[in-house]
């Protein structure tokens, strides 16, 4: 019953509706003569089989409409006598019916409204075929009861119609025509019993076969959800996994390796659609000496405050914060000039030293300061990410040689 359109997409997103795994357990462990589940569960599964039971209402209607109109055929050959009115019965009457339930079906947007529609449908069309029972009264044959064994099975097994309304078409089609045969068809009274016993275990075999078949259509869509939650909960732990073999443990920012898988995918990207890449390299001024003077405790506070400020700069999808190793970091800004990367190095300058981080042991300033070196690039054929990092370590080492707390930058395409 998959549909490949927006309501089976709507249909997918119902199971995000229930994500509690002990609410499905319990609706699983209901007794088997339990068919409806709790109030929360039954609104989410009606809506759900709403969206996938429509389409197979669609094609059964369209099914029952030629069958039931194939019987036309049957009326000439059997019962010319009254055919006219046999005729308007069956084509004026049910064949118009079934056609505007159809077109009905495609404008409908409630699960109860078309349950409701396909039961009055069978039970009108059940009444229609009485009325021919009456109009040939005289045979004692009662040719076209067949007929209602025929709508009996097709309301219990093929229109899509869930028990509680199958139930009561296959019984209301049953109580009528034992009404209809006292006062109006009055079959010959073997006929009648006859007819009445099969009518009553035609129900009967038509609500076990529904209610199997809805009881299994309850528990897929349970288990389906239960999928759904026990795969929801895998996906968000190795998201958590994938998260901590990407992240500096103590920073919280992006590792190496990660940083080299981020580059590498962003170089790429950068050479198909010719845009800059630039690469800030940030070391700690004299971070050692801060180390050895503070105490190691001291120093891992001092990179976790200098790694809150970096992660400001995180602006946009292709840029990222990175602990390159021991006191170094690397920031990557995607579609950065080097004019605008290097204005915001200096800007990520300025901030560190406003953390006002007491460095003692500094011989640039009596607060921590950073050294950064600037490179952007163009990738292309010729020039790897490899080059980029170079350029953005030897500007680096450059700021450090030059005395410290600056910004170093050169442009290269």
């Amino acid at each position: 019953m998959r549909r490949k359109d927006k309501s089976y997409q709507e249909s997918l997103d119902i199971f995000n509706s229930i994500k509690d795994r002990e609410i499905i357990n319990k609706e699983l462990n209901r007794s088997f003569i339990h068919l409806k589940f709790s109030p929360l569960v039954e609104n989410v599964f009606l809506d759900y089989y709403f969206s996938q039971s429509l389409s197979l209402m669609r094609i059964s209607l369209v099914l029952s409409f030629f069958v039931y109109a194939s019987f036309g055929i049957l009326d000439v050959m059997l019962y010319s006598e009254v055919l006219e009115k046999m005729l308007v019965v069956r084509y004026a009457v049910g064949c118009p019916l079934i056609l505007a339930t159809l077109l009905y079906m495609f404008y409908v947007k409630r699960e109860k409204h078309s349950q409701l529609a396909a039961s009055f449908l069978m039970f009108f069309i059940g009444l229609s075929i009485m009325a021919m029972l009456i109009m040939t009264s005289a045979d004692p044959s009662q040719k076209y009861y067949a007929g209602l064994v025929l709508v009996t099975f097709y309301a219990y097994m093929a229109i899509g119609l869930r028990f509680c309304y199958a139930t009561a078409v296959g019984w209301a089609v049953a109580g009528a025509y034992f009404l209809l045969s006292f006062f109006a068809i009055k079959p010959g009274f073997p006929f009648l019993v006859g007819n009445t016993f099969t009518l009553f275990f035609a129900n009967i075999i038509g609500m076990v076969g529904n209610f199997l078949f809805e009881k299994s259509v309850r528990r897929g869509f349970l288990l389906s959800i239960l999928y759904k939650i026990e795969s929801q909960n895998l996906k968000e732990a190795n998201a958590k996994l994938e998260k901590l073999s990407n992240t500096d443990g103590l920073t919280k920012v992006a590792n190496r390796r990660y940083f080299e898988e981020f580059l590498e995918r962003e170089w790429m990207r950068a050479m198909r659609y010719k845009y800059s890449i630039s690469l800030l390299m940030i070391d700690i001024d004299y971070f050692k000496n801060y180390n050895d003077h503070l105490g190691h405790q001291a120093g891992d506070q001092c990179l976790i405050k200098i790694a809150s400020v970096l992660k400001t700069f995180e602006r946009r999808p292709g840029d990222i914060v990175a602990r390159y190793g021991g006191e170094e970091f690397v920031v990557v800004l995607s579609d950065t000039s080097a004019e605008d990367a290097r204005r915001i190095a200096e800007e990520i300058r300025r901030k560190v030293m406003s953390l006002k981080l007491s460095h003692p042991d500094s011989s640039v300033n009596d607060v921590v300061t950073i050294s950064i070196g600037v490179a952007a690039m163009i990738p292309s054929e010729s020039i790897t990410k490899e080059k980029l990092i170079e350029e953005a370590d030897k500007f680096m080492y450059q700021a450090k040689a030059y005395g410290r707390n600056q910004t170093v930058s050169a442009k290269m395409e």
